[in-house]
């Protein structure tokens, strides 16, 4: 059995941070609701229509029109019986449909109910719309990245959609647990902007102590040193030295006794303070090497320590082949999808693909049937607009 069985999810997120928390959830056995719009959620067609499979697998699929009163009802009723209700619009806009926390609080007192938004329900950016790229330039995270002495950078991925994901579903995780405990539901006030602060959390200590802000360095580090990605003969390999142990460890492994007798480079602080003279002699012992010859030593010796890989290349590694990395699923009239595995590996409940992401209101005939609808009723509804059936 796996650990969230018997638990109805009604997931009504979009876009990254919502879908990737009820898509955890539903790997984990909840039976997940992708609850949308008549025409689908807004993001639907990217990357060729294969946007909403990569992270809405394990869910089925309801098409409402939530400013219908027929699509109100429907909703109402899941909700009646839902052990979880998740939601992303900006803060005031569920309460103006009628599906506001303490709406559905009293309806269903069990209930655990999550409002996943940019900046939270309090606040005074409360009402702002938010995006990962926007929060990460208000948190400090662009100003922190990219190359010394160049333009800020946005991170390469939406870092902090996916962990807000990740600390969604653990949040209602942990929202069931105390409500085995207690028999109460409550409400979870997520955001991508606090989410964001806790990813600078040791810039935020750094700041505390020195009254810094972050010095953009490109791969290096401020603090640490040697810790940057280094040119070769080949691919840029990237040299993780965070302590004073992994630095022998780096010299030993290369042979450069030199740099161990050297008192310049006896401790961190001491490699921090003379980097302008450290990284160009690491440099250039690198650059008379390939990255495989340097990686040969490195690695079995211990070092922290890598090549510098494309997306291509990382999927295709022996290690993401071997953990099973990546999925890879033909969804109808797509053809083959893949798209990341969940991380999480429990060793009585392996994650499977037991459903393809949902089309548009794929089961919503069989959805409304469980809470009491006839097809008559469904058929009506269907053609006053206020739901949308696809099943296949």
């Amino acid at each position: 059995m796996l650990p969230l069985s018997d638990t109805l999810v009604l997931d009504l997120t979009q876009v990254i941070a919502g879908p990737t928390g009820g898509q955890i959830l539903g790997d984990m056995g909840a039976d997940v609701i992708k609850v949308e719009p008549l025409h689908g959620e807004h993001f639907r067609p990217h990357f060729g229509g294969a946007w909403v499979p990569s992270m809405n697998r394990n869910k089925r699929g309801l098409a409402v029109d939530l400013r219908h009163e027929g699509g109100r009802e429907v909703l109402m009723r899941l909700a009646a019986k839902a052990d979880v209700f998740m939601e992303a619009f900006t803060p005031g806009v569920i309460d103006k449909l009628g599906f506001g926390w303490e709406t559905l609080a009293k309806v269903n007192p069990r209930l655990i109910y999550a409002s996943v938004s940019g900046y939270g329900q309090t606040g005074p950016y409360s009402s702002r719309a938010g995006y990962d790229p926007c929060i990460q330039a208000e948190i400090g995270l662009i100003d922190a990245t990219g190359p010394d002495g160049g333009e800020p950078c946005r991170v390469g991925t939406a870092a902090i959609d996916y962990s807000t994901g990740s600390f969604c579903a653990a949040g209602i995780a942990f929202a069931l647990l105390a409500r085995h405990k207690t028999g109460r539901g409550q409400r979870l006030d997520l955001s991508l902007f606090d989410v964001g602060m806790h990813l600078m959390s040791h810039w935020i200590t750094n700041h505390g102590l020195t009254g810094e802000d972050p010095v953009r360095m490109g791969t290096a580090n401020s603090i640490l040193c040697p810790l940057r990605v280094f040119p070769t003969r080949t691919q840029p390999v990237f040299i993780a030295g965070t302590n004073d142990a992994f630095w022998r460890l780096m010299c030993t492994a290369l042979g450069r006794q030199d740099w161990l007798d050297d008192k310049r480079f006896a401790s961190n602080a001491q490699r921090v303070a003379h980097r302008a003279i450290l990284e160009p002699m690491i440099e250039e012992h690198f650059l008379r090497h390939t990255a495989d010859e340097l990686l040969d030593k490195l690695i079995p010796a211990g070092m922290a320590c890598s090549a510098v890989y494309k997306i291509s290349e990382a999927m295709a590694s022996p290690h993401a082949q071997a953990r099973r990395s990546v999925l890879e699923i033909d969804y109808p009239g797509l053809g083959p999808v893949k798209s990341a595995a969940n991380p999480i590996r429990l060793s009585d409940a392996p994650v499977e693909t037991r459903r393809l992401a949902p089309q548009i209101g794929e089961h919503t005939a069989e959805i409304m049937r469980e809470v009491g609808y006839s097809d008559a009723e469904i058929a009506a509804l269907a053609d006053a607009k206020a739901i949308a059936c696809h099943e296949a």
